[in-house]
């Protein structure tokens, strides 16, 4: 009788045992999880928007012109061997004229001149290209990042400017429009009124320029 008291506290013990383990594990599935969502989640936030995307196609056109957001899908393998997503739009001229398509990197903000069937050429060939009016833009003045870090560029000779971030990360990227890529390519920034959009690299994220400047 004492034997089969002693046995069933025993199986009673190891039976809790499993019960706190599988618990435990549960939870630390559940942490685990946790940051892999929010890492997703900051990805996507860095994508462009469809409004941020439209800036870059009409920023360097001559005249009045408007883009119309297409339903067409494009993705198309990068240099790094990533597949980029791109926005597609419908350009018009002033007399609401389709003048061609143009196509906006959703990761990078480079715009080109879209030919279709996955055909992209160097945005400049676009019929309403106006290198004039990419250059109007100024870039220079303090950028203030969501996590209190800083971005300070400076407008150099026409083309090109130079950055430095608060973290010491610093070095000179080449214009195009509302668009700049790092002399090393690491970086892409898109500018529009005044935000700055980051990507690549640990300082991507979004960067507003300080009221002062």
């Amino acid at each position: 009788m004492e034997r089969t008291i002693a046995l069933a506290a025993l199986c009673a013990v190891l039976l809790s045992g499993c019960a706190v383990q599988a618990d435990a594990g549960q939870e630390q599935a559940v942490q685990q999880a946790v940051p892999q969502d929010q890492t997703v989640g900051a990805e996507e936030e860095r994508l462009l928007t469809e409004a941020q995307a439209r800036e870059q196609v009409l920023a360097p056109l001559s005249g009045t012109c408007a883009a119309a957001l297409t339903e067409e899908t494009l993705s198309v393998r990068a240099a790094d061997g990533a597949e980029h997503a791109y926005f597609v739009f419908e350009v018009s001229g002033a007399e609401g004229t389709p003048v061609g398509k143009a196509a906006v990197d959703r990761t990078t903000g480079e715009a080109y001149y879209y030919l279709g069937d996955g055909v992209l050429e160097d945005y400049t060939a676009f019929p309403l290209y106006d290198a004039s009016a990419s250059d109007r833009q100024s870039w220079a003045g303090i950028y203030l990042g969501e996590d209190s870090s800083t971005l300070t560029v400076g407008q150099q000779e026409e083309g090109s400017i130079t950055y430095a971030f608060s973290d010491g990360t610093q070095g000179e990227a080449t214009v195009d429009g509302g668009a700049a890529v790092s002399v090393d390519g690491t970086l892409h920034f898109l500018l529009e009124q005044g935000i700055m959009t980051v990507a690549g690299g640990e300082q991507a994220g979004v960067y507003r320029l300080r009221p002062e400047d």
